[in-house]
């Protein structure tokens, strides 16, 4: 997509005289006037404006011969309707005070022109179609202007037409009635919509307008950002100065963003401090640096992700990724603007489709001995995903988990790959005759969801393995800087028996210090710490120095990416209690694990 930085900041620039976001609260539109979107005053106007019509048009031909004014009526208003329907959503309200006006001038000409005073009576039920409009579009002074111009005309044409003055006031009451009724109904509904601390869309209403605006940019090819924004350290404000602080800070914000959107913009507030935007017009590379200049200017700090909606993209997809690049910006450091990837969304997708296919679409999962380097006894195995594609053919881990994370289906897979390797383990403690530990990965927004813990025990309690015989492996970065959601999901699952790895240890940022943050029961060394430890005296002290510390921490180290008899001879030197790699034997299903026990002699 072509970038298209300019439409952006013009857009920030003169969004405070841009009167059309869609977030306006139902309170202050009765002060503006207005009560809904424009699309639904399309809609009911160009539906109105057809049915009254047609009406006419039938009372016409009950006298073709002297209803010649009534065909011409017809014709125009049928033809108006047809166009509002089409076209109405880019009118602006003063349009609409013209169509609303324009449909009482028409209905009292067929009134005053009808060729009998039945024909007169029945033609005026459609100023009722009127009323309707009167305190569904507008508020305040302009519906009341609307109300007294029909109730003023309608009185005149049923006067003109001789009817009885009890038959015009009962008439007049029931013109007002409905215009009262509906107005209230508006309201209610307008109300539904939006937040009431702020007045902003709420997730339901937000919903709504998404799924409009990604149909529009689909129809139009019109590029469309979608952005996450959440206020960091939020919890601090309201813990710190009380929740009256932490509400005004939130109404602050969204008025902030309503003055700095663009025309034609959504924005709304999803829950608690967390914001959501479209934004038509922005796409590219551009889109991050426009949403930066865009929320640069609100009192408080804000982690935002924003992704450019792909054709017939899903309103859920949409969300999703969104959902990931706010992930990463406020894993980055926060106060960051992070761009979603936009090549997944068709692997995501795919990978939505593989977890729901009866036969897993693809997806299988395979497992590695973690073996006893004393005796090489299998001990352990570690539950891999694989993923057959269809048209693609294999895709790697590496590939298709970012996908699940970025598409907010991380959750789902986890929970493919502990079903299918409870399923698996089963098989192969059966084969063996003895205990067998099953170890699954755990991503990091896997441990921040809540219910993570819970969903967990409640899937190894569905396939019947024990939780003293399940092992969690998670990255040290994953519960960097002592993440509370994270550690929490821990610490329950170990108070039910489940036991916790620190994974990839010796690679990347691992420090020592962060061992006694992690509530853990295992080490597993990383096989870049091993890789060259048969060589290096230096690199065979660090493993010296590792092992030493598990030990001293009362947690059993499990060596990674063992290749060679060489590595296992070291291991077993050091007093390694267990090991895993290609020497003890490759990723497999149970039956394969079975026929090739034991994978290794004791070295």
């Amino acid at each position: 997509m072509v970038p298209t930085r300019t439409a952006p900041l013009e857009g920030s620039a003169r969004a405070a005289d841009a009167p059309d976001v869609e977030s306006i609260s139902p309170v202050r539109r009765w002060r503006r006037g207005g009560l809904v979107a424009p699309w639904v005053l399309a809609r009911t106007t160009g539906s109105l404006y057809v049915a009254g019509g047609l009406a006419v048009l039938l009372a016409a031909l009950a006298d073709p011969a002297r209803s010649l004014a009534l065909f011409a009526v017809a014709g125009v208003a049928t033809a108006t309707g047809l166009v509002v329907l089409r076209h109405g959503q880019r009118l602006r309200s003063l349009a609409f005070h013209a169509l609303v006006t324009s449909g009482t001038a028409l209905i009292t000409a067929v009134v005053l022109t009808a060729p009998s005073t039945t024909t007169a009576l029945a033609l005026a039920s459609t100023y009722t179609f009127v009323a309707i409009d009167v305190f569904y579009y507008f508020a305040g002074a302009e519906a009341l202007l609307q109300l007294a111009l029909l109730v003023v005309a309608s009185s005149a044409a049923l006067h003109e037409r001789t009817l009885p003055w009890v038959v015009v006031t009962g008439f007049l009451v029931l013109l007002g009635a409905v215009a009262l009724v509906i107005g209230d109904l508006a309201g209610r509904a307008a109300r539904a919509d939006h937040d009431a601390l702020t007045g902003l869309l709420n997730r339901r209403g937000f919903d709504e307008a998404l799924e409009r605006r990604l149909e529009e940019a689909t129809r139009t090819g019109a590029p469309m950002a979608v952005a996450l924004l959440d206020v960091d350290h939020f919890k601090r404000v309201n813990d710190a100065h009380g929740h009256q602080v932490g509400d005004d800070l939130l109404r602050s914000l969204a008025r902030g963003l309503q003055r700095r959107l663009p025309s034609g913009a959504v924005v709304g507030r999803l829950g608690g401090d967390e914001f959501a935007l479209v934004v038509p017009g922005w796409g590219g590379d551009a889109t991050p640096a426009a949403l930066e200049d865009l929320v640069r200017g609100l009192e408080a700090s804000v982690s935002a992700g924003v992704v450019v909606a792909l054709r017939a993209e899903p309103p859920g997809e949409v969300l999703r990724r969104a959902d990931a690049a706010l992930y990463r910006a406020k894993s980055g450091g926060r106060g960051r603007v992070v761009l979603g990837d936009a090549s997944t969304g068709h692997l995501a997708g795919d990978l939505a489709a593989a977890l729901v296919a009866p036969g897993g679409g693809g997806l299988r999962v395979v497992l590695q001995p973690v073996v006893s380097v004393r005796s090489g006894r299998t001990a352990a195995v570690e539950a891999l995903a694989r993923w057959d594609h269809a048209g693609r053919g294999p895709v790697p881990p590496s590939e298709f988990v970012p996908v699940a994370e970025d598409a907010g289906l991380v959750r789902a897979l986890g929970a493919f790959v502990l079903r299918r390797a409870c399923e698996q383990a089963r098989v192969l403690q059966t084969g063996l005759d003895e205990p067998v530990l099953l170890t699954v990965n755990a991503s990091g927004r896997e441990l921040v969801d809540a219910d993570y813990a819970d969903g967990v025990l409640a899937e190894l309690q569905r396939c019947g393995w024990p939780a003293e015989q399940l092992v969690v492996e998670v990255t040290e970065s994953v519960v960097e800087g002592g993440s509370s959601p994270a550690l929490a999901s821990l610490e329950q699952l170990r108070r039910r028996g489940v036991r916790v790895a620190v994974d990839d240890f010796g690679a990347g940022y691992s420090t020592f210090s962060r061992l006694d943050e992690v509530p853990a029961d295992y080490l597993k060394i990383d096989a870049a710490l091993l890789s060259t430890a048969t060589t290096s005296p230096r690199r065979r002290a660090l493993v010296e120095a590792v092992l030493g510390v598990a030990a001293t921490l009362g947690l059993v180290a499990i060596a990674e990416g063992v290749e060679t008899p060489e590595q296992a001879g070291l291991l077993q030197a050091l007093g390694c209690p267990l090991a895993q790699g290609y020497f003890y034997g490759r990723p497999a299903d149970a039956a394969d694990l079975l026929a090739a026990a034991p994978v290794v002699d004791p070295v």
